[in-house]
């Protein structure tokens, strides 16, 4: 077999990001929750996913009513919602990724992963979802530590650099917007995971260019080992 190493995109490839969506916004109403019972559980989780625009910006809204309702004060401002959101740990699951990529490993591949985000926000998902246990640090890429988005090719280029010995890469992702471009354009397999129509961002779009498109196109991950034979 051609030395081969995988990487995997994060969100909306191996989880679903509206999970973590939803986990975060619980995560803020039940510390607010905590600090006055006033303030319900429910009824702030509903209002962030409900918010026409910005979720924090209804939710202090929503504070800020209730405390003139019950006559209760709560030092609870946007930045302490950001920073409980991006830092929590959040209640996400793999379904079956760990599995495939699991059995990647066994038929030899070699694994990476390469996510744009924040360090803390990206490093707890790799954690809850045990991902940390079955890739290896160097080959867990995250723009924030590498100094570049997908939109740029830092990320894919650091991979390369890390796994010289290597001669055939795969990137598997969802987004068309910026999964593909730059492995395209550096001489990758690009395969991307269909959206199951939970994804948070649409892969009905228009694209600049062909350089955006993936190469294949999968329905489940469990059909990634079958096509990475076939190539």
């Amino acid at each position: 077999m051609t030395p081969t190493l995988v990487a995997f995109d994060l969100d909306d490839t191996i989880y679903k990001e509206r999970d973590f969506v939803i986990s975060g916004y619980r995560a803020v109403a039940r510390e607010i929750a905590s600090i006055d019972s006033a303030f319900n559980y429910d009824e702030m989780v509903h209002v962030m996913a409900n918010a026409p625009l910005n979720p924090f910006d209804s939710l202090e809204e929503y504070l800020l009513n209730r405390s003139i309702q019950q006559s209760i004060t709560v030092d609870y401002d946007i930045p302490h919602m950001v920073a409980t959101y991006r830092n929590h740990y959040p209640d996400i699951k793999a379904d079956d990724a760990l599995d495939v990529i699991q059995n990647l490993k066994d038929e030899g591949y070699r694994i990476g992963l390469i996510t744009d985000g924040r360090a803390i926000t990206q490093t707890n998902k790799l954690k809850t979802l045990g991902l940390d246990r079955v890739i290896t640090p160097d080959n867990i890429s995250i723009s924030e530590l590498v100094g570049g988005e997908k939109y740029t090719p830092v990320a894919f280029e650091h991979m390369m650099k890390q796994n010289a010995d290597i001669s055939r890469f795969v990137y598997v992702g969802d987004n068309p917007m910026k999964d593909f471009l730059w492995p395209n354009r550096l001489g990758w397999v690009t395969i991307q995971l269909i959206d199951d129509g939970r994804n948070v961002h649409s892969q009905q779009v228009s694209l600049p260019s062909d350089d955006y498109r993936p190469q294949y196109r999968i329905k489940s991950l469990d059909q990634l080992s079958a096509l990475l034979h076939s190539l």
